[in-house]
C-alpha cells in the first residue's frame, strides 16, 4: 500500500491558507488518487473535474498547488493535453519504480517468511510423528516380548543334542548390571535366595542375560506365590521362566517383577483350563499348544539332566 505524503508544515502553509479549506480538500484527493494509481503527480482532466468544482481547481492553479498544460514552473514537468499536474509531487512521495520495488521486496520477505513457517511446522510434525511412532514401536515391542511370545519358538522332539535353544551358541547379547528390585502390587519380592534355579542349567554354556544378572527365586517370591496362588506349580512355573529367557536371551529391567507377572499370567491360563475341562468345552489351539509346549519342556529336561548325569559319570570313570 502506498501512502501520500504531506509533511508537518502543510497545514500553515501561505499556499494552503490561501487555497481555502475546499480547494485544499480537492488537493488532497487528487493527490490520493496519483499515489493509488501510480501516476507520479499527472492526473487525467475528467478525474479532476470530476472531484472538484471549477472554482477550487482555479483556486489549486491560481495559488500554484495544481498544474495546467503550459505551466511555467521549472521543476515539474508538463501534463498531457487535457491533464493536471501536482506541484512538486515526486519532492514529497515516491515514484512508480521505487513503490513496485518495495512491493516486490514486501512480497519476497513475506514469502520467505511463509516457507520458514511451513518448514518449522513440517520439522516439528515429522519430530512428533517419529516420537509417536517410536513409542508405539516400542510398547508393542515389550508387549509382544512379555504377554504373547511364546515359550519356545522351535521344538527340540526328535533332538539327539543339545538344542540352540539349550546351549546359545553365538550369543550376541551383552550383559549389563542387575536394576534393583520394586514391591509392586504389595508383593514381597526380597529376602535370601533358596538357590532355586532349573536343575538344567549348565556351568560350560555361554551365558544368558538371566544368569548373568543372577535371578533366583527366594523364600519371599516363593511364600508370595502359594499365598497368592496356593494350586499354582511355583517350582515348575519359576523353571519355565528361567527356560523361557534363556531361549530368547531377552534382558527385563527387574527379573522379580518379571517373574511375578509370569506367575500371574500361569494362574490366569490354569483357572481358564480348568473352567474350560469343567464345562466340558473343547480346548482351543492356543491352549493345546501350550499343554503340549509344556510336555515338551518337561521332557527336554529330563533328557539334560540324562546328559549331564552321563557326562558326570564318564569324566568320573576317567579320573
Amino acid at each position: 500500500m502506498a501512502w501520500f505524503a504531506l509533511d508537518d508544515g502543510f497545514d500553515s502553509h501561505p499556499k494552503v491558507r490561501k487555497a481555502g479549506n475546499a480547494a485544499v480538500g480537492l488537493f488532497v484527493r487528487l493527490g490520493v488518487h496519483a499515489t493509488k494509481h501510480l501516476t507520479e503527480g499527472h492526473l487525467d482532466g475528467d478525474i479532476v473535474r470530476d472531484y472538484g468544482t471549477a472554482a477550487t481547481i482555479r483556486k489549486l492553479i491560481t495559488v500554484g498547488m495544481l498544474h495546467e498544460p503550459g505551466h511555467g514552473c521549472p521543476r515539474c514537468p508538463q501534463p498531457a493535453a487535457d491533464g493536471y499536474y501536482i506541484h512538486d509531487y515526486l519532492d514529497y512521495n515516491k515514484s512508480r519504480a521505487q513503490i513496485e520495488a518495495a512491493r516486490e521486496a514486501a512480497r519476497k520477505r513475506q514469502q520467505r517468511g511463509r516457507d520458514t513457517a511451513r518448514a518449522n511446522r513440517n520439522a516439528r510434525d515429522s519430530a512428533a510423528n517419529l516420537n509417536a511412532n517410536s513409542r508405539q514401536n516400542a510398547r508393542s515391542s515389550q508387549s509382544n516380548c512379555d504377554e504373547n511370545a511364546p515359550l519356545f519358538e522351535d521344538s527340540a522332539a526328535g533332538q539327539d543334542g543339545l538344542s540352540r535353544r539349550d546351549t546359545h551358541e553365538g550369543a550376541t547379547v551383552v550383559p549389563s548390571p542387575p536394576l534393583p528390585s520394586h514391591n509392586y502390587d504389595g508383593a514381597d519380592v526380597g529376602g535370601e535366595a533358596t538357590g532355586s534355579r532349573p536343575a538344567d542349567l549348565d556351568e560350560h554354556l555361554a551365558p544368558t542375560p538371566i544368569e548373568v544378572d543372577g535371578f533366583q527365586l527366594t523364600d519371599s517370591m516363593r511364600r508370595w506365590a502359594h499365598a497368592t496362588y496356593p494350586a499354582l506349580d511355583v517350582d515348575h512355573s519359576t523353571a519355565q521362566f528361567v527356560s523361557h529367557y534363556r531361549s530368547t536371551g531377552a534382558r527385563r529391567k527387574s527379573w522379580p517383577d518379571a517373574w511375578q507377572k509370569w506367575i500371574r499370567d500361569d494362574a490366569k491360563r490354569a483357572a481358564e483350563r480348568g473352567t474350560r475341562a469343567s464345562s466340558g468345552d473343547v480346548i482351543p489351539f492356543r491352549e493345546r499348544q501350550q499343554q503340549a509346549n509344556d510336555a515338551m519342556f518337561d521332557r527336554a529336561m529330563a533328557r539334560a539332566q540324562a546328559r549331564r548325569a552321563a557326562r558326570e559319570a564318564q569324566e568320573g570313570a576317567a579320573q
